[in-house]
């Protein structure tokens, strides 16, 4: 499991969602029509409830949140295209944090990451499925820049939850992976979605 060192740390000050390609659904496919765009099935779907409610309320425990940020600020709750969002950063004030989607609007799953954002990202990664269910990551605007990743995951071929992480530069000095470290948050948090299902 991550340790609060993997985050925490002075990041650049940026703590936006790097979401390129994700402010508003594409034109979609019905949902019997996913997964498409070159995206792997969901071998195992959890229900649609899992992902009822707020990410705030439900995404991470307190000590889950504790060990990658170590004292986080109070979430903030929030609501994009995609559905309820929730975002955690450490109150040190470092800058490093993360938000917590729940992709529910689309009915495309991780498909439509395939479809409208990896042709437009500079940095594209397939990660290793986070026990059985497909994952990916992605960020940068420009060619080298890996402060920032989205981790996207899978839990049924028409839903999704994603985590947006900005590394910290200790983090960066250490050569960690900020993809890696996003898939690290997500694991956790599907651990809790399954809690739900």
């Amino acid at each position: 499991m991550a340790t609060g060192t993997l985050l925490l740390a002075a990041c650049d000050g940026n703590r936006g969602n790097p979401t390129p390609g994700t402010s508003t659904p594409a034109a979609s496919p019905s949902a019997a029509g996913v997964p498409h765009s070159g995206a792997p099935a969901v071998q195992n779907p959890l229900p649609a409830t899992v992902l009822d409610g707020s990410p705030c309320d439900s995404a991470l425990t307190v000590q889950q949140l504790e060990s990658f940020l170590g004292e986080p600020d109070p979430a903030k709750p929030s609501t994009d295209a995609l559905g309820a969002a929730c975002r955690w950063n450490a109150a040190s004030g470092s800058g490093a944090g993360f938000t917590v989607s729940y992709q529910t609007k689309s009915d495309q799953g991780i498909s439509l990451a395939y479809q409208s954002v990896k042709p437009k990202v500079a940095r594209w990664v397939e990660l290793t499925p986070i026990d059985g269910y497909p994952a990916i990551g992605y960020g940068g605007n420009a060619a080298g820049d890996e402060r920032h990743c989205v981790v996207v995951v899978g839990v049924s071929d028409q839903l999704a939850y994603s985590v947006s992480l900005s590394r910290g530069d200790k983090a960066g000095r250490e050569g960690k992976d900020s993809c890696e470290l996003g898939r690290g948050v997500a694991a956790e948090v599907l651990k809790n979605l399954k809690g739900r299902a």
